[in-house]
């Protein structure tokens, strides 16, 4: 005797809508994030993690108004204006896990 499940799609969907609003994300932005060069795709990723600035400095072993300049350039670069935006463009580029 078969039985049919009925697997509820709430959460499917909401999972489905956050990784294609990702890529459209992806695509919308690509020529900024291009521009990155890879020292400071490594400050996006760390700050998108939650690293502040002198841990992040004491993990890359540079001193701490590097890492600053570092976030100042990634912040103009791609207009970012709050810690969600530094973790958008790290999901959206692979830069940290989903």
């Amino acid at each position: 005797m078969a039985t049919d499940t009925i697997y509820p799609t709430g959460p499917i969907e909401n999972f489905i809508h956050q990784v294609t609003a990702l890529q459209q994300f992806r695509k919308k932005h690509e020529r900024r994030f291009e521009e990155l060069t890879e020292r400071e795709k490594e400050i996006l990723s760390l700050i998108a993690d939650g690293m502040n600035n002198p841990s992040i400095a004491d993990d890359l072993d540079i001193s701490r108004a590097t890492v600053q300049n570092h976030r100042a350039r990634v912040r103009d670069k791609l207009n970012i204006n709050s810690q969600t935006g530094y973790i958008k463009y790290a999901l959206a580029y692979d830069l940290i896990e989903f």
